[in-house]
């Protein structure tokens, strides 16, 4: 995200301790700590939330995809054929 390297973070470190002083500064590092960990979990949060709704809309979309194959024939107007096992053949004297 950042790209911050040693010596920027040392530069920034040092210029805090002469404005905050040596006195407040490990009670400043330490709530800066505890921020910036409350907005990662919340970040991570988000993250988590927009995630489960992609997948939910996904898998309402695929579910809205699939078709009966019923409709499938209805739409095509299309007659069911009957199985093979009932269907009996006549010879050409109309007998079977």
């Amino acid at each position: 995200m950042f790209d911050i390297g040693f010596w920027e973070l040392l530069l920034i470190a040092l210029v805090a301790l002469v404005v905050v002083g040596p006195e407040r500064l490990p009670k400043l590092i330490r709530v800066t700590g505890l921020w910036l960990g409350r907005a990662n979990a919340s970040v991570q949060s988000i993250r988590s939330e927009i995630s489960r709704e992609l997948r939910a809309e996904e898998l309402k979309q695929a579910l809205n995809k699939t078709v009966d194959v019923s409709d499938i024939n209805k739409m095509m107007d299309v007659e069911p054929k009957p199985e093979p096992s009932t269907v009996v053949k006549k010879d050409e004297n109309g007998n079977g």
